[in-house]
């Protein structure tokens, strides 16, 4: 099954700002589901919250990025909040080992920038992610009501892109596990969706 994108099948998007050696061979297989998965809720703008990575985990934040040189600490922010989605869906994985399989499938350009059909690549097909040409509110709801967890990007303080993954929206804001800031739970996004600049959903393929 082809990835579907509202655009594009093979849009890319640059990880400015927020790798590692590929795998052996014959374990190019897709990244680990459990054998029974329990489905995203769907109808509501709070989804499980079983993953929180950081980027600068010791465990891989010195690895490349895909065939790079930036390290996954310094670059890995948009890796880091796809592995969080990818694991809240129920997948075995983090962001060494997803960073690993995106760059044994080619699924990074040259400069690090993430193909998007990559996720379904490395998950054969059971997921797939979503570009949206807008930000919206509108459009983070849609996925969130879907059961698929927003990537969002947004500009640090220092101007640097940043990416993080919405778990929930309430009357205080957005909840987001951030890939750069330790926190036991959700942090709350202080502005609102105007603040963001692109947003791509990961949910299972229907």
């Amino acid at each position: 099954m082809l990835l579907r994108a509202t655009i594009t099948l093979f849009m890319i998007i640059a990880l400015s700002a927020c790798g590692t050696t590929p795998l052996p061979p014959g374990s190019e297989s897709a990244v680990q589901m459990p054998p029974q998965m329990t489905p995203i809720p769907k109808g509501g703008l709070a989804l499980p919250d079983r993953a929180a990575f950081l980027q600068k985990d010791p465990r891989w934040g010195q690895e490349r990025l895909g065939n790079t040189s930036d390290s996954m600490a310094s670059d890995g922010c948009l890796v880091t909040a796809a592995a969080m989605a990818l694991a809240n869906l129920g997948f075995t994985t983090d962001p060494s080992d997803l960073n690993t399989r995106l760059t044994s499938t080619q699924s990074f350009t040259s400069r690090g920038w993430l193909i998007w059909d990559g996720i379904r690549k490395v998950t054969e097909g059971r997921a797939k992610a979503i570009y949206h040409d807008e930000v919206s509110e509108d459009i983070i709801d849609s996925c969130m009501l879907e059961g698929q967890y927003p990537l969002v990007q947004f500009y640090l303080k220092n101007g640097r892109s940043h990416w993080a993954m919405i778990v929930k929206r309430d009357q205080r804001g957005y909840h987001m596990r951030d890939p750069l800031r330790p926190s036991k739970s959700p942090l709350i996004f202080p502005r609102s969706s105007e603040a963001f600049r692109a947003v791509r959903c990961i949910g299972l393929h229907s």
